[in-house]
């Protein structure tokens, strides 16, 4: 747990994120250093690059993470306790995964802006042709559309309320007298044949 708030100033104006450390565009620069898609991080200016930080602060900010916050009358998301990951309860404080996931975001929006409004980011496009209109797809995506880009999710996904490894996030009641009774329950599980 290195987390940490940190302050960046654009225009004059004071912003929280955060960081590893007190200075975040810094370590958001040494983190993009050895990214290898990191292009776009490197060739905006600075200004640019504590827009995008601030911006992927605010998106996490947004978000219902699990444990509560460290005190109560902190203005931030993070630090939190009793949080979990996967389920698992981890330290309290900010977890580097936070951290790094709102570097990861902050170059995904750097390379389009427009991320921010999307409402998820799932695509079971296979192939797109020209010639003939064509579009071929995957399976259906029943149950895995993400709020994020893949490296974001994989980052910040654990941390939410509800997330929990192997375990269902939603069981749906379908009626009896409590939950371990179904009006389901007297089905034919071995039929073979359609209803008629």
């Amino acid at each position: 747990m290195a987390g940490v708030i940190a302050t960046l100033t654009i225009s004059g104006t004071n912003y929280s994120v955060y960081a590893l450390t007190s200075d975040a565009l810094d370590d958001a620069n040494d983190y993009f250093a050895a990214h290898i898609d990191a292009a776009e991080w490197t060739a905006a200016t600075d200004d640019t690059k504590k827009k995008a930080l601030v911006s992927s602060f605010r998106m996490i900010e947004r978000e219902i993470w699990s444990g509560s916050k460290l005190v109560s009358s902190q203005p931030t998301q993070w630090p939190r306790t009793g949080a979990t990951k996967n389920g698992e309860v981890v330290a309290d404080g900010i977890p580097d995964d936070i951290v790094l996931g709102e570097f990861e975001f902050a170059l995904v929006l750097l390379k389009n802006a427009k991320a921010a409004n999307l409402p998820n980011t799932a695509s079971n496009i296979k192939s797109v042709g020209a010639g003939s209109a064509q579009v071929e797809f995957f399976y259906p995506l029943t149950g895995t559309t993400l709020r994020w880009p893949l490296p974001v999710n994989d980052l910040l996904a654990p941390y939410l309320a509800g997330s929990a490894a192997g375990v269902d996030i939603i069981t749906p009641y379908v009626g009896g007298a409590d939950d371990s009774e179904s009006d389901f329950t007297s089905l034919d599980a071995d039929r073979s044949e359609g209803f008629a």
